[in-house]
């Protein structure tokens, strides 16, 4: 193989790469989203809340799976406080 069937083969791998990353995250994202309006019934309040506190997760590195529990339990925590 010469040095430009490299080249390409190696570009083409990272731009794979760089697109699944980029898309993986961005369904990531819009599950949250979704699991979040889902949880708020339309109450902008709520989600509002819960949008804060999946931030404040995801800065504190809670692991994916945790979050979703631990915001569905805010929701219901939410609705029985206010």
């Amino acid at each position: 193989m010469d040095a430009l069937s490299i080249g390409i083969i190696l570009f083409a791998t990272v731009t794979a790469l760089l697109f699944k990353f980029v898309l993986y995250h961005k369904i990531c994202r819009w599950m949250d989203q979704d699991l979040i309006k889902g949880l708020a019934e339309g109450d902008t309040a709520k989600q509002r809340f819960l949008t804060q506190k999946l931030t404040e997760m995801k800065v504190d590195k809670v692991k994916r799976k945790h979050q979703h529990q631990r915001l569905t339990q805010l929701a219901i925590d939410f609705e029985q406080n206010h």
